[in-house]
């Protein structure tokens, strides 16, 4: 389903998320950096990186879902 975005549409679903959501997101995806790349510039362990990360694509997915319905 993301995959079929416009990019414009991604980034107005993103600006929704939480900021730690979104900087996850942006930093894994757009950034392309590896989850300890990420956990370096977040400050966070490589644990709490993955765990954030899921949470985040499971809270774009709910809004994607919500506004496609």
């Amino acid at each position: 389903m993301i995959q079929n975005l416009e990019h414009a549409e991604l980034r107005s679903y993103l600006m929704r998320l939480r900021e730690d959501y979104r900087t996850v997101l942006v930093l894994r995806y757009i950034s392309e950096l590896s989850p300890r790349e990420v956990a370096q510039v977040m400050n966070r362990s490589v644990g709490a990186v993955r765990v954030l990360q899921h949470r985040a694509i499971n809270s774009l997915r709910e809004l994607i879902k919500t506004a496609v319905q």
